[in-house]
Formats: structure tokens, C-alpha cells, sequence
């Protein structure tokens, strides 16, 4: 049941109220229990309420597996036991990318760009670039925010 037979009823209900306290009984007949219990049961919009119901769900599920199919689609999805590791990767343009990665103890640097990937660079000594942990950069940052604060604060001369 929508919102509008919802407040139909309602408002049928206030009128039948009304109309038994000062215009007689007549409008109040018409709206007896059984009427009342016969709108609200109504097939059709109990079938109605069940296809939207349905087609919100579909929807949902839809939007669930469109978002999982981007993120693979973007991130791509790298196993613990890759035997090819990205190492870095930074945008150089809208659709083109520099991506550093690791194969069997070798680094290459590649160009990628829609349907195209060149390589740019293959590095003869390694880079050895390691990923801080994130309560390392948290500490550094206390450190560093705090080192701020007191440099700031004037000192009071009496």
C-alpha cells in the first residue's frame, strides 16, 4: 500500500469521525470495517507493492555487483602468491599511467596507456622501495604536529 491510499484512508476515517458526530450516520455506513479492510487488501496493489519490492532488490544487486566489477576493473586483483608485483604506479595523463613492477627479481617501468603498454625502462639495479606502516606515519605526523604547536605558542614575559 502506497502513501496516497495510506492517506486517503486516513482521511476517510477523519470524515466518517466527523460526520457520525454532527451529520448522522449515512457517510459512516459506507465506510464500515469490512470496506475499509477490503481497500487495504487490495490485490492489485499488494501485487503492485510486491513487483516494486522485487525490482528495488534487482536494483540493489545491480548496483552491488557493478561496483565489485569496477573495482577489479581499477584495482585489479593481485593474488599473496603473484609471481608479477606492482611496485608503484602514478597517473601521467587521463588515461595514461607509469607503472613500476617486479618479475622474476627484474624491474620494469612501463608505459600504459589505453589498449597500449610500452615498455619504458628496464632498470638494472632494483629499487628497493618499502611501503611504511601506517602507525609509523601516524607517530611521525604526532611528532611533527606536536613540534608545530610549540613552536608556535609565544612564550609569556612577565
Amino acid at each position: 500500500m502506497n502513501c496516497k491510499q495510506s492517506l486517503r484512508t486516513a482521511f476517510l476515517l477523519l470524515i466518517a469521525s466527523v460526520s457520525t458526530q454532527n451529520f448522522g450516520v449515512e457517510l459512516s455506513e459506507k465506510l464500515t470495517v469490512g470496506g475499509l479492510q477490503s481497500q487495504l487488501l487490495d490485490t492489485s496493489s499488494l501485487g503492485s507493492s510486491i513487483w516494486q519490492m522485487a525490482l528495488g532488490l534487482a536494483l540493489v544487486l545491480l548496483v552491488i555487483f557493478g561496483l565489485s566489477w569496477l573495482m577489479r576493473r581499477v584495482t585489479g586483483i593481485q593474488g599473496s602468491k603473484a609471481h608479477i608485483k606492482i611496485i608503484s604506479a602514478v597517473n601521467v595523463g587521463a588515461k595514461e599511467r607509469a607503472v613500476l613492477i617486479e618479475v622474476g627479481g627484474e624491474q620494469l617501468l612501463l608505459g600504459v596507456a589505453s589498449g597500449q603498454v610500452s615498455l619504458l625502462h628496464k632498470l638494472p639495479v632494483p629499487i628497493n622501495i618499502q611501503a611504511a606502516k601506517f602507525s609509523d606515519s601516524l607517530k611521525k605526523a604526532s611528532v611533527k604536529l606536536s613540534r608545530q604547536s610549540t613552536a608556535a605558542k609565544p612564550e609569556n614575559s612577565v
